[in-house]
């Protein structure tokens, strides 16, 4: 009897290391497939795809990101409309760290990224955690920002000391490798509905992996990026921003509560696509988000 579930055990332990083995090889060839360049600046390399032509639009994606999630989401969200940019914020595939990873030295690099590419003003498409850097984007460089479009992303909600933030600010740790994250994906996608509130389709899994090469950015996220509008929240004058704003939120985000959003919206009187359900991922409502940030973008251009 034990032999035979010990035979069966190690059946599938084989069928699980070998989907395993071709998944996560077929998830680093799609990371290296696109077509990936690169710039250098004072805080290192940054590695970002630029696609398209008319209204440029740069985006700064959430955690677990990359120029790859970057990407995926600006395609899903205008299509084959715009100039897109999809950078690698600090950390992530293609990007260096530097030493001060913070969301205003990202800011300093999609600048200096716009300058190479020799775009005078953008709109800015901040997801999740790179709430931060947008923010402090739009109110550091006005002068390069034709509009910001804050979607399911993180804003300043309230000063905090370091001390006072409690709970997780990033993933469970054992996640943040290849074989867990992968494991967890492909059969127990049902944990990621529970933290979403909402189903991930396979693009968003596809750009989740492979996680070594994000870990470090991840990493930043965690100690430095996911709480920076806390513990500076005087540095986030977000009253003083002067270019239009378009607010994309459902109200039932697990992630990114929306009593934050609602002050945010109070106090710098942003436009708003706000909807009942979808969860963080805003998940049956791509439609209407694409129709609302293309919109807000012909309507301010």
């Amino acid at each position: 009897m034990w032999a035979y579930i010990l035979g069966i055990l190690f059946v599938l332990a084989t069928v699980v290391a070998i989907q395993y083995k071709i998944n996560i090889n077929n998830a680093y060839k799609r990371l290296n497939n696109y077509d990936i360049k690169t710039i250098y600046t004072d805080y290192g390399k940054t590695s970002y795809i630029a696609e398209g032509t008319g209204e440029a639009i740069i985006l700064s994606h959430g955690i677990f990101g990359g120029y790859d999630q970057a990407y995926v989401s600006l395609k899903s969200l205008v299509g084959d409309h715009y100039r897109k940019i999809a950078p690698s914020r600090f950390g992530y595939p293609g990007s260096d760290l530097p030493s001060q990873p913070t969301p205003e030295n990202q800011a300093k690099v999609f600048l200096n990224l716009l300058d190479q590419l020799g775009i005078q003003k953008t709109y800015i498409i901040t997801t999740s955690a790179g709430g931060a850097v947008g923010i402090k984007f739009a109110i550091k460089y006005p002068e390069r920002v034709k509009g910001l479009i804050l979607l399911s992303s993180g804003v300043p909600t309230a000063k905090k000391a370091r001390e006072e933030i409690k709970g997780m600010m990033g993933p469970p740790a054992p996640l943040v490798n290849d074989f867990p994250m992968w494991f967890s994906t492909k059969y127990f996608g049902f944990v990621f509905k529970s933290m979403f509130s909402s189903e991930i389709d396979k693009s968003m899994y596809d750009t989740m992996l492979p996680v070594e090469p994000r870990k470090k950015g991840i990493k930043a996220d965690e100690t430095i990026t996911n709480i920076d509008m806390d513990i500076n929240f005087d540095e986030y004058k977000i009253e003083k921003i002067t270019v239009p704003i378009l607010m994309v939120h459902a109200k039932d985000d697990p992630m990114v509560k929306y009593e934050g959003i609602e002050k945010f919206i109070a106090r710098t009187n942003a436009k708003t696509a706000v909807f009942q359900t979808g969860g963080h991922l805003i998940t049956g409502h791509g439609d209407a988000v694409s129709t609302a940030i293309k919109a807000f973008i012909e309507e301010t251009k």
